[in-house]
């Protein structure tokens, strides 16, 4: 045991590496576990921490320049180390841990405050519950997380994880993010580390709240599961870091200035839209015709946003920087969601009146049948006779919740009543007839029956009666039953509806095109180039095309791309072959790209041709997920890897 005070010092000083400070709370811990191993007890251990404490009093008598002239003879002592760090935070422009002490709009940290606390308790924005709660904690990192700070307060937390990643293969992601950034070494395990303690304290801090996110079931929340929570933290960590990086060296947004990132709401983009419009009223001269294009832009990329940033450029002047935020870093998350209904009505609206009446007929029946998958389930579902083997399927386990539904609809109730019957006296087959009688009546009085229960009963006896394992499960059951092959049709049919009118709608377009000679000279005809240009515009290459550098960035994981690394992958990738800079160039590349794409009608992919080979562009995919209709667009596979590689390297330069 040592007792000596002198001896634990020098003991103490080799355990933090440098001169001992007791106004660091990581020293003082080090001291602390120091003398527990050396057996000092508690009083022995108040009474070395008081004469340490007291020891600054040589310190405190000094002058101002008796101190300067100590930190310049001893540069290395913990005195000039304090002195420097706090030069570098005097001299530090604001970071982003001080928005909240001013803002660059009066009230919007409140604004975002609040969404915060909302996403916190489940209610969401676009995109639902989960992503919601994404995006609010990257927002809130962007405003208050200091990385150099929370590195120092965590400073053990981090060590250790590092010990952990160290002793464990890391995973392929793990792996994909650590190239992402060049990183290797300790460095690359002092990221995962960071990012890891960060998304434990992201974990520990909803956790408290028993009404949170977190715990709600469903599509409602996390359903209490850590890792989902975490990854989506990782992402907060991953896309604020990169952003960040972004905003400081590729756009006019200074960053020493108050800015705050927020969540576009209808609400709160109206609020900014306002303001800017307020400041180009008051403007004159240069600052008129810079506000004239902030609004502009404002207006063009509020319609695909899921944040933007909103600060000050160097002349003090209103500046803001759209954000489109994706989770995953490898660039597969879709950049648009609709519905095939929508997706068809702009494909329409896109030809005008000058359109082969074929293809026009095509797509009015497209519309009608992705807009009646759900009733033709009813309508078809009315019919189905009810037969002892629908009756055991509707009361097992798997259908419960299902069966519950209806016994908690209101009309159906009411119904019941009407027919002079009690719910508790009915047999599940005598119940699934009334839900039947109830469904025609209602469609008789030129009403729609709510597809849930009426259709969706149906389509999930003929989903479960196709899976091996609920056969197995039931072997008792007659699946050969006709009304049981009926309701696998209707579940069949419903899923099938989409893909199948949108390879029709393909096809009538291909053929229209080849009765006026398409393709000629290896151009589209005009019906291909309308669709081209439709799914162009949904992923957002038309605004790429034309501009958006500086004022968006399109977030994806740990990758934040620009507009003009998407531009610029366009061009190579269809063989366009060259840098696009100017007008002519981006009015030129959309036109090629019209002419020279093809749609495959079995994938919904968009390919072009270049001179090395058929490249992928874009993904638009075209399915029945569940009881929902989708059509998610997104980066083909030669685009991803070209963004992903333009990206990477320049975050290396």
């Amino acid at each position: 045991m040592i007792t000596e005070a002198k001896q634990i010092v020098k003991l103490w000083e080799n355990k933090v590496g440098t001169q001992p400070n007791m106004n660091d709370e990581n020293h003082i811990m080090h001291l602390s576990i120091l003398l527990v191993e050396q057996g000092w007890d508690i009083n022995q251990r108040s009474e070395l921490f008081s004469m340490l404490n007291e020891d600054e009093s040589w310190w405190n008598k000094m002058s101002a320049d008796q101190q300067a002239d100590y930190i310049k003879k001893h540069p290395k002592s913990q005195k000039a180390m304090d002195a420097k760090k706090e030069k570098e935070k005097e001299d530090k422009p604001k970071t982003k841990g001080d928005v909240k002490t001013s803002e660059p709009i009066s009230g919007i940290n409140d604004i975002q405050t609040d969404l915060e606390n909302k996403r916190d308790k489940g209610v969401a924005g676009a995109g639902g519950p989960v992503a919601s709660q994404g995006e609010a904690r990257y927002c809130n990192a962007m405003n208050n997380h200091d990385d150099d700070n929370f590195k120092k307060e965590n400073r053990q937390l981090i060590d250790k994880k590092k010990e952990e990643f160290k002793n464990r293969k890391l995973k392929v992601k793990e792996q994909n993010d650590l190239k992402a950034l060049g990183l290797e070494g300790d460095d690359g395990l002092e990221y995962l580390a960071t990012r890891e303690v960060f998304a434990d304290k992201e974990l520990e801090r909803i956790k408290k709240d028993e009404d949170s996110v977190f715990y709600k079931k469903g599509k409602t929340g996390f359903n209490g599961r850590d890792e989902d929570y975490k990854e989506w933290m990782r992402a907060a960590y991953d896309g604020t870091l990169s952003t960040r990086k972004i905003l400081e060296e590729d756009t006019d947004l200074d960053t020493s200035k108050p800015n705050t990132t927020m969540q576009s709401e209808t609400e709160v983009d109206d609020k900014i839209e306002a303001e800017i419009q307020k400041k180009l009223d008051e403007a004159s001269g240069e600052d008129k015709e810079y506000y004239e294009k902030e609004l502009k832009s404002f207006q063009k990329f509020r319609k695909y946003h899921d944040t933007f940033t909103v600060g000050q450029d160097k002349k003090g002047r209103l500046h803001i920087v759209s954000i489109s935020n994706k989770k995953g870093s490898d660039l597969k998350d879709p950049q648009n969601n609709t519905t095939p209904k929508k997706r068809f009505e702009l494909i329409k609206d896109n030809y005008g009146s000058d359109v082969a009446d074929k293809v026009t007929d095509s797509l009015n029946d497209g519309i009608e049948r992705v807009s009646d998958t759900k009733q033709s389930a009813v309508k078809r579902g009315a019919r189905v006779e009810v037969t002892d083997s629908i009756a055991q399927i509707c009361e097992t386990k798997d259908m419960q919740k299902y069966m519950d539904k209806l016994d908690g609809n209101k009309k159906f109730l009411e119904f019941v009543e009407k027919s002079g019957k009690k719910l508790s006296d009915l047999s599940t087959k005598e119940k699934l007839q009334l839900m039947q009688k109830h469904a025609e009546e209602l469609i008789e009085g030129g009403k729609k029956p709510a597809y849930e229960p009426y259709g969706k009963i149906w389509t999930k006896i003929g989903e479960f009666s196709r899976t091996k394992s609920f056969k197995d499960k039931y072997s008792d059951i007659n699946f050969d039953d006709e009304s049981v092959n009926t309701s696998i049709q209707i579940k069949q049919d419903e899923k099938d509806a989409v893909n199948s009118a949108h390879k029709q709608v393909v096809t009538d377009i291909t053929e229209a095109d080849e009765k006026q000679g398409f393709p000629k000279d290896g151009k589209n005809g005009p019906h291909t180039q309308g669709y081209i240009s439709t799914v162009m515009k949904a992923m957002h290459f038309d605004s790429y095309i034309d501009g958006g550098d500086g004022k968006m960035i399109i977030q994806m994981g740990i990758r934040g791309a620009k507009p003009s690394q998407i531009r610029n992958c366009l061009a190579e990738q269809s063989g366009f072959g060259t840098d696009v800079k100017t007008p002519e160039q981006r009015k030129e590349l959309k036109k090629y790209l019209r002419e020279k794409c093809r749609i495959d009608s079995e994938s919904g992919a968009i390919f072009v041709k270049s001179p090395d080979g058929e490249r992928q562009i874009a993904e638009d995919t075209w399915r029945t997920a569940g009881t929902s209709q989708k059509v998610a667009s997104g980066f083909g596979n030669e685009m991803r890897d070209c963004i992903k590689g333009k990206v990477d390297s320049d975050r290396k330069k």
